[in-house]
């Protein structure tokens, strides 16, 4: 099993990021940050973390995209902006499917959505700070994703680190 926490989103806001690696590094086998974290890439802080650049990023020296194995796990790990998510999410899984994702990471909308397709698990965990749409009452909200041969388990947790029950997902893996 596969074990990963995705964050996005928290826009300069340290202080979330601190307290997520504090109770989390230890307890996953990945941090994932998908951009717009507002804090250079050399800062200790974001190096705990697999980040990409959001639109909000730029010269804080961050890659665009990043492909990573964790686990026996394929992570596509971009901001969003670049595939236009506010409108289609065609583009993005193109993306993920042309790169053999497992899981695509993205952001950028600050919407929570969890989903899957041919076998490949989307995920925007919301942004951390600043979230919208349908549970922006929860002030906002970070992922944790189980990854298995045969099923993706996603739990949602808001910014005191509580999980939301009725926010749990499970997705059966197609294979592909």
């Amino acid at each position: 099993m596969t074990r990963a926490l995705v964050v996005s989103d928290n826009h300069g806001d340290r202080t979330i990021l601190e307290r997520i690696v504090k109770q989390w590094a230890d307890r996953v086998d990945v941090l994932i940050h998908c951009g717009d974290s507002e804090i250079p890439a050399a800062d200790p802080l974001m190096q705990r973390f697999v980040c990409v650049a959001g639109n909000n990023d730029v010269r804080l020296g961050y890659q665009a995209e990043q492909n990573i194995m964790v686990a026996g796990q394929r992570f596509l790990v971009t901001h969003g902006h670049h595939y236009r998510v506010n409108f289609s999410m065609t583009p993005i899984m193109l993306k993920g499917a042309e790169e053999g994702a497992d899981v695509l990471c993205f952001g950028h909308t600050h919407q929570l959505f969890a989903a899957t397709d041919r076998g490949m698990l989307l995920l925007n965990p919301g942004s951390i700070s600043l979230p919208r749409g349908q549970y922006a009452k929860i002030g906002g909200t970070f992922a944790v994703v189980e990854a298995t041969p045969d099923r993706f388990v996603v739990d949602f947790y808001d910014r005191q680190l509580q999980v939301q029950p009725r926010l749990h997902q499970e997705f059966i893996r197609e294979v592909r």
